[in-house]
């Protein structure tokens, strides 16, 4: 059995009355590129925290590689991560905070150095003052710094954040590079629509809680599904088969997802139409990474009586 690449066990964090975390259970196999979701607030970057042993959590167990969090300084060099915020020497230059992480990391720098300025876009820029720089070029060299020496994890927060369309789509190509080499990667995000493009497995955390992990397929659906609208939702329920299922559709868009597993589409149209449920729209969808979040978030404001 592979060793996960990350293991979090019923982690809790808390600030004096406060759980930030609340019970979180994750794993990280290697090769997975596995999403951290959740709106800003839900407790993500807390998680990853204590997950990589930079935060001490309340309880929980924590490991990285196969190495509990604790111990840190075993998983030198074998782990790369940037939070949403990089932490960088401003009054030094780009070559400067790179040959200060390779220190760190116990990696030579040198070729591993251009060769991580060359996959973000700044090659050429090593005698610029990390001062000067952009978000978006902060981003990018924290992340080159990050990535520096083949680490077998990557973990991410907030990869995108900061970056305009090209350099969001630079960043995804990076990323699959970074798969296609072998590396494994964890990232936090609330871009859902270009998360898409990237990720095998994802968690959605919210209020400090994990609602659901599972393979990104099990998010859009089935190839089964449908996209339908319909006067009388109530009645559309009680027709539906065993082993059929009808969740929310887009918020504010008055739709449905319908996973009707093995139906023919002219069968399941007329049996709508028959249904009594006042049908007006019907077509063949799958759910988009966005559509099943938003459904996992209003199922989950409905249960806790509308609060966040």
């Amino acid at each position: 059995m592979k060793i996960p690449a990350l293991r979090v066990r019923d982690l809790r964090k808390r600030y004096g009355s406060m759980e930030a975390v609340k019970g979180v259970d994750l794993t990280v196999l290697p090769g997975q590129v596995y999403g951290l979701l959740g709106p800003n607030g839900s407790g993500k970057t807390t998680t990853l925290s204590c997950a990589l042993g930079l935060l001490a959590p309340t309880s929980g167990t924590c490991e990285v590689l196969g190495v509990p969090s604790k111990a840190l300084h075993r998983t030198r060099g074998k782990v790369g991560c940037v939070f949403d915020v990089p932490a960088l020497l401003k009054g030094h230059t780009i070559a400067q905070n790179l040959a200060y992480q390779s220190r760190l990391r116990g990696h030579a720098g040198g070729r591993d150095m251009k060769d991580a300025l060359r996959r973000v876009g700044l090659e050429g820029f090593e005698r610029r003052s990390a001062g000067g720089l952009s978000l978006g070029q902060e981003k990018r060299l924290a992340i080159a710094g990050a990535i520096m020496g083949t680490p077998e994890l990557v973990v991410l927060d907030e990869p995108l954040s900061g970056l305009d369309p090209m350099g969001v789509r630079g960043m995804l190509e990076l990323l699959e590079e970074l798969v296609e080499g072998g590396q494994t990667l964890v990232l936090s995000s609330h871009r859902l629509h270009e998360m898409q493009e990237i990720l095998t497995h994802a968690a959605v955390i919210l209020d400090g809680e994990l609602i659901r992990e599972a393979p990104l397929d099990a998010y859009l659906g089935q190839k089964d599904t449908w996209t339908v609208a319909v006067r009388d939702e109530d009645t559309l329920r009680a027709s539906l088969d065993a082993g059929w299922t009808l969740k929310s559709g887009p918020v504010g868009e008055g739709t449905l997802f319908l996973e009707a597993p093995g139906a023919d589409p002219e069968e399941l149209l007329a049996r709508l139409v028959g249904s009594g449920a006042g049908l007006h729209h019907f077509t063949a969808a799958r759910m988009g990474l966005q559509a099943s979040f938003e459904a996992l978030v209003e199922e989950r404001r409905a249960a806790t009586g509308g609060s966040r």
